[in-house]
């Protein structure tokens, strides 16, 4: 990872997008994203670990949960646990070798997985650990109680034709930060990392924007950018050197509390 080798020129005021977005521990993520980068469909993820309990849920728009018995679980029996305020629903493989768990609200979805059938008796007892609660801005999963149930890695994830952006608390992603300065933006530190790219689609974005990551770090958050470009089916993005720097310098997060 190197920090970012561009060269800041005069602002070119491209658009921006203000975007607040619920982290699955329901803080607040305040976001301003350029134009530029699309417009995103939001996920997330985080972890969950305790006595006898470790455990990672997904975070997705309402209704994905669709595709598990058609795609990924085909013909998987499907079942509803009652629970308040929302539906919880149990995808289970016809020969019981995986399983899922969704608490689907309306607006978003949160899922698990077993490897192996989901546990009948252990169920109710899991679902009593958590409160789930959805929002149009993002559904919150949080223990009951923190004495017992810890959570971490919570990232918020968002999804264009354009970019992919992925926010962390910098607290939880200071570990993997690198130890050199990076350039210095508006919003933070920028650094760059080359992408994790066959050959193929390596020898289509040589040279470009395409071919790097941005790893953006400020107060409270951390941002790490994809460009799709031709590696993806996309056209290139239509931004000179500078045209880049200044979309990076007018991205900016805070996460709040």
């Amino acid at each position: 990872m190197t920090a970012a080798a561009v060269t800041a020129g005069p602002a070119q005021a491209p658009g921006w997008a203000a975007v607040t977005r619920i982290a699955p521990t329901g803080h607040p993520v305040e976001l301003t994203l350029p134009a530029a980068f699309g417009e995103h469909h939001w996920y997330a993820t985080t972890r969950f670990t305790g006595p006898r309990l470790a455990r990672q849920f997904f975070f997705a728009p309402a209704g994905e949960h669709r595709a598990v018995p058609t795609h990924v679980l085909p013909d998987a029996r499907r079942r509803r646990v009652p629970v308040r305020g929302f539906d919880a629903l149990v995808f289970e493989a016809p020969d019981r070798s995986d399983s899922a768990l969704v608490l689907a609200g309306p607006h978003h979805e949160a899922t698990t997985w077993f490897a192996g059938p989901a546990p009948d008796a252990g169920l109710a007892e899991l679902l009593s650990a958590f409160r789930f609660t959805d929002s149009p801005a993002g559904a919150a999963l949080v223990p009951v109680s923190d004495l017992l149930v810890a959570q971490s890695d919570v990232t918020v994830i968002g999804r264009s034709p354009r970019s992919t952006l992925l926010v962390r608390r910098v607290a939880e992603a200071l570990p993997s930060l690198p130890d050199w300065a990076g350039m210095s933006l508006p919003g933070g530190e920028l650094w760059r990392a080359e992408r994790l790219l066959a050959p193929r689609e390596a020898a289509l974005v040589a040279g470009t924007a395409h071919e790097w990551r941005y790893l953006l770090a400020g107060d409270s958050v951390a941002m790490d950018v994809v460009l799709h470009g031709p590696e993806s089916g996309q056209p290139p993005l239509d931004l000179p050197a500078d045209g880049l720097v200044d979309a990076l310098s007018g991205l900016t997060g805070r996460w709040v509390g």
